[in-house]
């Protein structure tokens, strides 16, 4: 029996579409929107249809979260939070060791993510040892590039403090060149038990899980990420492991959202024997755009900044050099593959470039979709080159109120120039917005309020003139995010045949201002015009 069509108006429907971006209604029959435009029309069109109350409220095509680190984001929401301002000192960092320590089980790795040591001193080794009272201890900073870890993970994975520092990254030493227990970008994978051996592509975050592990984090994540509006998010760090979890949790009925896997580039040998490429899947689990990384993170001090720059507390780390880096650009991209870079720095971005030049010249691609993850500081050459390849940023506005006032000290006057939107989009770049989750909140209407308000903690605007309006925003979260993950076929915006991925809000947010947009209820978000109530959240 045919679905019955439904109208959904009385309120606000942004369609994503620029030639129309508001009508009055969607109509929708099962998993497929039907066609927008005034309430009477769609009525005379489809008489008989049943109507859907928005009551004033917003309808948006299902937002989408195209740079995420999904299975991360749910280990994350079953570890010990750490974020600022809850720990704020060492102190407080240690009383969270010593609570974690006396209720774990002999032996129990205490995990924890999210600490931010630019905005207080760490404690020392000893103060670690003894708070956590013989217990392994790993936690992730909030960036996810960096683990801090005691001395029981030193020695049981044998470092100490002769071990040289690993290629793309480093291990941070005291005054005396003693170990600290911190481990910047590659030097992860030397102390955390982890799945998989990733090299040097990247800090190592797959610490070791079973497989019902894995598929309860994606089950965690699914229904946080789906509370919030979320519907599609782009995984940009697969392994084997994430993969694993993904199938699985499909195969179970668990993974709730659509997902499109970034499969990092240590594993681009093995693809290449396959003869497999991005884009492959269906529209529901795929795998996407390769991703390689450049520099290190901002957040955690290891971008790669130019010369003269004038930026303080970067210590740039390349897990790639230079000429590596544009190397494998451009072997991945000969072989057929989109290609994600994550880049931070001013230097780190102008080497990517080269490679996505040389790439281009050696490789052309129809449809390459070149993306540029982070792209912190681009200069404006780097613009003009962004512009002229086609290459997609992809950012994230929540670092600029997460870690804005530490980036305002550490770049100075370039910090007004971080994430330099209407700058790329006067050049004709294509901007999408993001979350980075687990380093910053999950919640899109979080993102699209700090991309509104580019405001930091402490409440400096930096680069007033880059905010985003409403409808800039909300392209970035809706139809330039589906192109950058390759799925505007199918989502991305309310056009007639596309998949019915809603997420209605209760309030229109014409009418919302910069400071409560982060604060407006999701009612119920719809994938293929299935329902999920905002209530099914993790616990």
């Amino acid at each position: 029996m045919q679905q019955r069509v439904q109208i959904f108006g009385n309120g606000a429907v942004f369609t994503g579409v620029r030639e129309q971006p508001w009508v009055k209604a969607v109509a929708v029959r099962g998993a497929d929107v039907l066609g927008t435009g005034h309430l009477s029309d769609l009525r005379e069109a489809w008489p008989g249809a049943d109507d859907v109350d928005l009551a004033g409220g917003t309808l948006l095509p299902g937002l989408i979260d195209a740079h995420n680190h999904f299975l991360s984001t749910g280990e994350s929401l079953a570890s010990l939070d750490l974020r600022y301002p809850a720990v704020n000192s060492p102190e407080a960092l240690l009383r969270v060791v010593r609570g974690a320590a006396a209720s774990a089980a002999p032996g129990e790795t205490l995990a924890g993510f999210g600490f931010d040591n630019a905005k207080y001193a760490l404690p020392t080794l000893a103060e670690l040892g003894a708070a956590s009272d013989g217990h392994p201890l790993q936690f992730f900073h909030t960036s996810g590039h960096n683990v801090l870890v005691n001395s029981v993970v030193l020695e049981r994975s044998g470092v100490d403090d002769q071990t040289p520092d690993p290629v793309g990254g480093r291990f941070v030493r005291d005054a005396d060149r003693s170990l600290t227990g911190l481990c910047l970008d590659a030097a992860c994978g030397a102390v955390v038990p982890t799945d998989v051996d990733i090299g040097s592509h990247g800090p190592n975050f797959h610490t070791k899980a079973s497989l019902d592990g894995l598929v309860g984090a994606v089950d965690r994540a699914s229904r946080a990420f789906r509370s919030a509006g979320l519907t599609c998010v782009a995984d940009a760090q697969v392994t084997s492991r994430e993969l694993r979890g993904y199938r699985e949790a499909r195969r179970r009925g668990l993974l709730g959202v659509r997902t499109v896997c970034m499969p990092l580039s240590h594993q681009l040998e093995e693809f290449a024997a396959l003869g497999l490429v991005g884009p492959f899947g269906d529209d529901y689990l795929s795998i996407g755009h390769l991703k390689i990384y450049a520099d290190g993170s901002l957040t955690g001090g290891t971008a790669a900044f130019s010369r003269g720059s004038g930026v303080q507390g970067q210590e740039a780390s390349y897990f790639h050099e230079p000429e590596p880096l544009v190397a494998l650009i451009e072997k991945a991209w000969a072989q057929g593959w989109r290609i994600g870079v994550h880049a931070q720095g001013d230097e780190a971005i102008g080497h990517v470039l080269t490679g996505f030049e040389r790439a281009t010249s050696a490789s052309p691609h129809s449809d390459g979709r070149p993306r540029i993850e982070h792209a912190g500081v681009p200069t404006a050459a780097g613009i003009a080159r962004m512009a002229r390849l086609g290459v997609i940023a992809v950012n994230q506005p929540s670092y600029l109120f997460d870690f804005g006032d530490e980036y305002a000290e550490s770049l100075g006057g370039l910090a007004d120039e971080l994430q330099p939107w209407r700058d790329e989009l006067e050049a004709g770049v294509r901007v999408v917005i993001s979350s980075d989750s687990d380093v910053s909140s999950y919640r899109p209407l979080t993102t699209i309020a700090h991309a509104m308000r580019r405001r930091t903690m402490g409440r400096r605007v930096l680069g007033e003139r880059h905010r985003l309006t409403l409808d800039e925003a909300l392209f970035a979260h809706t139809a330039d995010a589906a192109y950058a993950i390759g799925l505007e076929h199918r989502i991305g915006s309310l056009e007639p045949g596309k998949a019915a991925d809603l997420t209605w809000l209760a309030s229109d947010l014409r009418a919302v201002t910069a400071e409560d947009v982060a604060n407006v209820e999701i009612v119920t978000t719809f994938i293929d015009g299935v329902a999920l109530p905002s209530s099914d959240s993790p616990g």
